[in-house]
């Protein structure tokens, strides 16, 4: 191999090269390129430290104060139309931006194409993908931006994470998409990459996934950061003051919700997180709670008994399960993105396509190596003013992250939890609708349930698109 590639890799990972005779020149190329696009000077050092990372001891922990948990069904409907109308405000003035991460394959669910392009069988949109949906939902906001401020300019940046292996074919599916929701030439979509970084073995070591080729994967969703870092101050001249970041697979996503960026406005808050209530002791998900007063989300494998502690109402004590749905300031994150900003690594022990000794490709059937991922969250404990937003799961958290065999967070749950939340819209407007009706209505229509009070006392008892 040339020398410049040796001194690259480091003697540490010259095996990485051992197959350097046996490729054509295109192989090498190509093998090249990849070699020189990946730093393996951290990689060592964050192998080993992410050994280091521990969890909080119970000790240390507490539910976030009920003063900094807002639960949005005990709000008034006064007080929600208010902080609503807060939120709708700063959507007409372009101080909102949306984030998705959406670096992630489907091969889950079984699908050739990123998960943000996956056609979902609704059909309430042209392309019926997650993308096009959020697209639809976002152009909704902005006129209601306008019709509050008809001298606003509400035009919501839409910064799209992607990975190195889904970057090129979401770019061309967005290209569509805008062109079906967004009819101005105004500049909305921002693609970024988050980085790959290579797969270990169980000992630290780097594998090849190919004789040319080295394992690798994204950085996890905490890797947005350093891969925003570029955007900042474009968005800051841009005059975005919030941004919502949320994950692409979850179908009910209330993206830039005016509502979360009205708390914010109204509590001036620099973080909140959205949350749902914990259904039980043994629900597998991440909880959000404060660890020696800085807030924090803690696996629930983690809590111990405080897991199934409740209160004297009978709730849970420990009850914020984490969705992936935060609102920050943009304020906030310029002061966390700097030169030495680096959040710590933690370990996924996965199965990983290797080359053998043989030089064959092999196919683990069990965890063989691990892959390091940051984690959104962990910028928390940074916060100086941190609010927990309870919402309910109905209305708001229907992830897609399984194949219909699964029978839970697939395609069929997903479609059901909007038709129910679609038909919910109606009944609460007066409709008289029919169980089980496979109501859907279009995002343009309405983003929250508002806007359809010409459906008072009429009846409904055929599947309908409504537009």
């Amino acid at each position: 191999p040339p020398s410049a590639l040796l001194v690259h890799v480091g003697k540490e990972n010259e095996h990485l090269l051992r197959y350097w005779d046996e490729l054509s020149d295109s192989e090498k190329e190509d093998f090249s390129k990849q070699l020189f696009s990946l730093n393996f000077s951290p990689c060592p050092a964050a192998f080993s430290s992410s050994a280091l990372v521990t969890s909080p001891l119970p000790s240390d922990l507490s539910p976030v104060p009920d003063d900094h948990h807002i639960v949005k069904k005990s709000l008034s409907s006064e007080e929600e139309a208010r902080l609503r109308r807060l939120g709708v405000a700063a959507i007409s003035r372009g101080e909102v931006a949306a984030l998705v991460m959406a670096g992630g394959q489907a091969t889950r669910l079984g699908c050739p194409q990123p998960k943000g392009m996956v056609p979902l069988g609704l059909h309430l949109t042209e392309n019926d993908s997650l993308f096009c949906l959020q697209a639809a939902r976002m152009a909704r906001l902005e006129k209601m931006g306008q019709e509050m401020d008809p001298n606003g300019s509400p035009v919501l940046p839409w910064l799209v994470m992607t990975s190195r292996s889904t970057n090129g074919e979401t770019a061309t599916h967005l290209e569509a998409v805008k062109k079906t929701h967004w009819k101005d030439d105004e500049e909305r979509i921002f693609l970024f990459s988050q980085e790959d970084i290579p797969a270990f073995d169980m000992q630290g070591k780097l594998m090849l996934a190919e004789k040319n080729r080295v394992a690798t994967a994204p950085n996890g969703n905490g890797g947005l950061y350093s891969a925003l870092a570029p955007l900042l101050g474009q968005l800051s001249g841009k005059g975005v003051k919030w941004i919502h970041v949320y994950s692409v697979d979850n179908v009910l996503c209330k993206v830039a919700d005016p509502l979360m960026v009205g708390i914010a406005v109204d509590k001036g808050a620099d973080c909140i997180a959205k949350a749902v209530k914990r259904v039980d002791a043994g629900e597998k998900v991440g909880v959000v709670c404060m660890n020696g007063g800085k807030p924090t989300v803690v696996e629930y494998s983690e809590l111990g008994e405080l897991a199934s502690r409740c209160l004297p109402d009978g709730r849970l004590e420990y009850r914020a399960g984490n969705i992936a749905n935060h609102l920050f300031t943009l304020d906030f994150l310029k002061s966390l993105i700097t030169p030495d900003f680096h959040l710590p690594y933690h370990r996924a022990e996965k199965k990983i396509g290797f080359v053998n000794e043989n030089g064959e490709v092999v196919k683990p059937p069990s965890p063989n190596g691990i892959k390091l991922e940051q984690f959104v969250f962990d910028v928390f404990e940074k916060s100086k003013n941190f609010y927990i937003m309870e919402v309910e799961r109905e209305e708001e958290f229907s992830p897609l992250k399984n194949p219909d065999s699964a029978g839970t967070d697939c395609f069929s749950t997903c479609r059901r939890d909007v038709y129910s939340l679609h038909s919910g819209w109606l009944v609460a407007r007066g409709a008289k609708v029919d169980e089980g009706t496979k109501i859907r209505i279009h995002p343009s229509r309405s983003y929250d349930g508002e806007n359809l009070e010409e459906f008072k006392d009429r009846e409904v008892k055929t599947d309908e698109l409504i537009c």
